[in-house]
């Protein structure tokens, strides 16, 4: 008997603790979600700099966070949001195009998104 109470402590704590990953990952990619379509708003209005201090400020909260995604999720996601983000921060530079430039944010956006619906408990998930 005494087994299965340990057992059942041990499904308990790894439940809390996948519940509090995705709580904090949701709050990590909403704030930087955030940041992201606010600069492509600015983008469509042709305002470089008010989407550059926004995108730099995305990367700089997906960046705090590096230790912690390393250690949660697959690398490949998160070398696919880092290199998204070079891509946003190089046409950012060249000021050539800014509808690129946000669908490069907008592709951004998506990938965050999916990466936390991936992290979900969802049925999908789970088969």
């Amino acid at each position: 008997m005494r087994r299965l109470w340990v057992a059942a402590a041990l499904i308990l704590v790894l439940v809390a603790l996948s519940s509090v990953h995705v709580i904090a990952l949701g709050q990590i990619t909403n704030q930087t979600t955030e940041h992201l379509e606010q600069a492509r708003q600015a983008l469509i209005q042709e305002d470089w700099e008010e989407a550059g201090i926004l995108i730099e400020d995305a990367y700089h909260n997906w960046e705090q966070q590096d230790f912690y995604l390393h250690t949660t999720l697959r690398h490949t996601d998160i070398d696919t949001v880092r290199a998204s983000f070079h891509e946003a921060r190089a046409y950012l530079s060249a000021r050539e195009d800014a509808s690129e430039c946000a669908a490069v944010c907008a592709r951004l956006v998506n990938q965050l998104e999916l990466i936390l619906e991936g992290e979900l408990p969802t049925l999908k998930n789970l088969l």
